[in-house]
């Protein structure tokens, strides 16, 4: 991937190694910032068919701290997610009042599975 930052220098990141304990992965790093530490002028993607199955799930939360912690024990355990997002109770209303939805009010996980029809039934 290649970035330029605010001063016009050219930074190159990611390489071909899956894993490295030689600090930051500014790889994820400038693709999460959005744009707010250097513009993507170049990247390079592998591609995947599309999977056999897509299966999704709402789980609702008391609190947002305990959906939060729903998500980083499911990664420690290496379920394989394609997706997973964070809905807040006013991000909830928002959805519920744009698309005419009856979701709970409260702190939602939407989770998304792809792959094959065993291992999505396992994965869910």
């Amino acid at each position: 991937m290649q970035v330029v930052m605010a001063d016009g220098r050219i930074v190159r990141v990611g390489g071909r190694a899956r894993k490295s304990s030689a600090g930051y992965d500014l790889t994820r790093l400038f693709i999460g910032s959005e744009g707010t530490l250097g513009i993507i002028t170049e990247l390079t993607l592998r591609l995947h068919g599309i999977p056999e199955v897509i299966a999704g799930g709402i789980c609702s939360f008391p609190t947002i701290h305990a959906a939060c912690d729903a998500v980083i024990m499911t990664v420690q355990m290496g379920i394989p997610m394609a997706r997973i997002e964070l809905l807040d109770p006013l991000q909830v209303r928002a959805c519920n009042t744009y698309s005419k939805l009856d979701l709970p009010e409260e702190p939602l996980l939407l989770v998304e599975f792809h792959g094959s029809a065993v291992s999505v039934d396992d994965d869910v």
